[in-house]
């Protein structure tokens, strides 16, 4: 169906890259009478949104979180047309400690919490009041995670769980981290307490969170946007210093502007005429990979949604049952497993071959659970991603893109730029609708593509 708005002076864009933020882009845009055509070199939307298909159903390819406080996601399902979908569960989380699991979900877990002593609990509980009334972010920025949480939790609540979570998460980098990233996460975890008991209340979509981008999509093909999957680009054609259209194995396409939701070292190789200084400031951002078992298991695994660990010994950085959260009838009464690794750009483990990370995953995971058995296992599937989370050292605010980009109509958007928020769907969400306010602001001052310059779509 063809936008309504749709004239032979409407703006037509590529939005390049068919992620969370590149479909939210294109819906909102098009709702402002833009033609827009969506380039993506997959075969499906949803880039680390994405899924794989197992004995008939949806399974999230990597485990996504909707908070009970996510407000935009929760308005992008609603216009979507898939809040039917949507249910609010309470979870609950614990820790794994010298061989035993805790639970970690209500004050009185906090006060009773055994691997700190009680003074250490109460300092553990003050930090993270701490970081709800700190609102300076670009204080704590320059400040280093390490002395941050020490001046509030003290060494020893540091040494026992902070230290551990932080080498889990950030790898080797854990060193070079600012403390709004845990500023960040302390926001964002308490923004999904309700009420005085202080439960843990977390969304999940029927059929996984692909279930919101495909609600999405079929929205933006209504209102007239072209989705192109299987389709990479070669090049965004720069003339004059202007993005102009859009290289790809069918040939060139022109369009009054682009925008892209790529990672940025990804980005710099695509635009060959931009300049110099902008590529290699993209081409400088490094990025934590993943590497992210997935255990379909015939029975569950324990009674926690999330399991933090502070064994160092242990190579993933949690354990996540996420059917925990989703009903395991909406995946064919299996529990779904995820037992995250996150990666520096130099850590060997990223070329480890699938049969060593199962031998290695599981030798763990039998020590967390001695009662867990091989027999459990419907299959072990391996998940992997190179670029996951952006790497923010201390002072490198002036390495930050902007939205509007040296090269006249290119824009941008991806995770690199949306600090000191977390790198979820609702901040991408969120971002989305700044890159699409900046092109509607500066829509109205383009000069109209010349006739007989757009070619054709195929």
């Amino acid at each position: 169906m063809q936008n309504d708005h749709l004239t032979d002076n409407t703006r037509r864009l590529a939005v390049i890259g068919g992620g969370i933020m590149g479909v939210t882009l294109a819906y909102r845009l098009s709702q402002k009478g833009f033609s827009v055509t969506i380039y993506e070199r997959g075969d499906n939307l949803g880039g680390l949104a994405g899924f794989i298909t197992y004995d008939g159903v949806r399974i999230d390819r990597f485990y996504h979180t909707i908070l009970s406080s996510d407000m935009s996601m929760q308005t992008l399902i609603q216009e979507s047309g898939v809040a039917d979908r949507l249910h609010f569960v309470e979870t609950k989380q614990g820790f794994y400690d010298n061989g035993r699991l805790y639970p970690f979900n209500t004050p009185i877990d906090l006060l009773t919490f055994p691997p700190l002593n009680l003074f250490q609990r109460l300092r553990l509980g003050l930090q993270v009041i701490y970081a709800q009334f700190e609102s300076d972010w670009r204080k704590i920025d320059q400040i280093p995670v390490q002395d941050w949480l020490l001046k509030v939790s003290g060494r020893g609540v540091y040494n026992k769980v902070w230290k551990p979570l932080l080498n889990a998460k950030f790898d080797s980098t854990a060193k070079d981290v600012p403390a709004t990233y845990i500023w960040s996460r302390l926001k964002r975890m308490m923004g999904t307490r309700q009420g005085v008991t202080s439960k843990e209340m977390m969304c999940y979509l029927e059929d996984g969170y692909y279930t919101l981008i495909e609600g999405l999509a079929a929205l933006c093909e209504r209102q007239g946007v072209a989705i192109r999957l299987n389709t990479a680009i070669d090049e965004i054609v720069i003339e004059n210093g202007r993005a102009v259209g859009v290289r790809t194995p069918d040939g060139l396409t022109y369009y009054d502007a682009v925008i892209s939701t790529l990672q940025s070292p990804i980005l710099s190789a695509m635009i060959p005429a931009a300049p110099q200084p902008f590529r290699d400031l993209l081409s400088r951002q490094e990025y934590l990979g993943v590497l992210c078992p997935l255990l379909i298991l015939k029975r569950s695994l324990m009674p926690y949604y999330v399991l933090n660990i502070t064994d160092e010994s242990i190579p993933f950085t949690a354990v996540v049952e996420t059917t925990r959260l989703r009903d395991p009838k909406y995946v064919n009464g299996h529990h779904l497993v995820y037992l995250p690794k996150y990666l520096a750009p130099d850590n060997e483990m990223a070329r480890w071959p699938d049969d060593r990370v199962q031998t290695e995953w599981l030798k763990h995971l039998k020590r967390m659970f001695p009662e867990f058995d091989e027999s459990w296992i419907t299959e072990f599937l391996v998940q992997r991603a190179r670029y996951v989370e952006p790497i923010r050292p201390i002072g490198t605010l002036d390495q930050i893109p902007p939205i509007r980009t040296p090269v006249e109509r290119l824009y941008m958007g991806n995770t690199v730029m949306i600090y000191p928020d977390l790198g979820n769907g609702e901040s991408v969400t969120r971002f989305a609708q700044k890159v699409a306010d900046v092109v509607l602001a500066e829509a109205p001052g383009w000069e109209p593509v010349r006739l007989g310059v757009i070619a054709e779509e195929h």
